[in-house]
């Protein structure tokens, strides 16, 4: 076979990556760069006009959740977030999905943290990229690794 066929036949079948890769992506994408504390790279994943909420009340666009971000993660001295299962459907522009996480941190303080928990999504293709529109938490756990705590959001936490 010559090589322009094969670049040819490697050209015909390739497809770009389907809306649940690139979704699943998304989400890990995010994991990371919370793991990394990385707020810029982590703030590109959102949507301008994006809502995030953690249980405090909803944050609304880029900047508002940039500054909650950066708050949030001032108060641990490391943070390991993991995206486990997850669901997501999509049209050509939008798309929702539920993901289950848990997080483990050390606070500034010494405390050490699990966090157990799930978020709704919405997506959106802006730029061709999809990014998260909004993210709603749902605490099932917030206390120390062994489980020992209450189930549940935490003390002043809605959901």
């Amino acid at each position: 076979m010559k090589p322009s066929s094969i670049i040819s036949t490697f050209t015909a079948n390739f497809s770009p990556m389907s809306n649940p890769e690139a979704i699943r992506k998304l989400v890990h994408n995010y994991c990371d760069r919370v793991c990394n504390n990385d707020q810029p790279a982590w703030l590109d994943l959102w949507t301008d006009d994006a809502v995030w909420d953690i249980g405090r009340g909803p944050v609304s666009g880029r900047d508002a959740i940039g500054v909650a971000m950066a708050t949030a993660m001032g108060l641990f001295e490391s943070v390991i977030q993991l995206a486990f299962n997850g669901t997501a459907s999509t049209d050509t522009e939008t798309g929702e999905g539920r993901w289950y996480f848990s997080e483990f941190a050390k606070a500034k303080s010494g405390k050490t943290l699990l966090y157990l928990g799930y978020y709704d999504d919405t997506y959106a293709r802006t730029g061709g990229e999809w990014r998260f529109a909004s993210r709603t938490l749902t605490w099932l756990y917030q206390g120390p690794p062994d489980l020992s705590g209450a189930f549940g959001p935490p003390a002043g936490y809605s959901k």
